[in-house]
């Protein structure tokens, strides 16, 4: 290939590129879960009343047919960032951030709970830039 021909190749290149552009674009579901809400969760202690009042309504809700009585309520935050270049050619996520949080609820007490976080985005730095309140 010739100096002139590798020229005009990556021109043209450079152009599809340009002019396709780079997008930002942000998956964000469910709201935030505070940790020192989940601090206040006492297993054998907390009822399910105090859940909702705290956490608000689960996004799903489980029951085992082999625990009667027994339900898991669910709560999940995402927050996931992902840069396009050349229309979504090539896709990164560059941030992630995930949240679950599991509550066991028998008879209208929480037997159990479980809270997880994952990723690379700070909880605060969410909050702050979406304007997000406990």
């Amino acid at each position: 290939m010739t100096k002139r021909a590798f020229l005009l190749l990556s021109v043209l290149l450079l152009s599809v590129f340009a002019l396709t552009g780079c997008a930002t674009t942000r998956n964000i579901q469910g709201k935030p879960i505070i940790s020192t809400n989940v601090n206040k969760i006492i297993n054998g202690t907390t009822t399910e009343s105090q859940i909702i009042s705290i956490f608000g309504p689960p996004y799903a809700i489980e029951k085992n047919p082999l625990t009667p009585g027994e339900v898991t309520y669910k709560y999940r935050f995402y927050y996931h960032k992902y840069v396009h270049l050349g229309n979504e050619i090539l896709t990164s996520s560059t941030r992630k951030y995930e949240q679950k949080l599991n509550v066991v609820i028998k008879n209208g007490i929480v037997i159990a709970h479980s809270f997880t976080t994952r990723g690379n985005t700070s909880l605060k730095h969410i909050l702050k830039r979406h304007k997000i309140q406990d």
